[in-house]
């Protein structure tokens, strides 16, 4: 007996309305639950250190190379 699951986030990701808005839409509602609110701060903050840390090792290669 094989049931088909069914998933209610690939039918709200893909119904056609603006993707942004949704991706902010997450975003907050993971924020606002109010659960572990420093050990997400934290995470955010190592994320976009590491972004930038990615794009200054990149600058820096490319001052090398040049």
């Amino acid at each position: 007996m094989t049931k088909k699951l069914s998933s209610n986030f690939d039918q709200w990701w893909n119904d056609g309305e603006n993707k942004f808005t949704k991706l902010i839409f997450i975003f907050t509602s993971w924020w606002d639950d109010g659960n572990s609110k420093l050990l997400k701060a934290i995470f955010i903050s190592l994320a976009f250190h590491l972004i930038f840390a990615t794009f200054w090792l990149l600058l820096k290669g490319f001052d090398y190379i040049t």
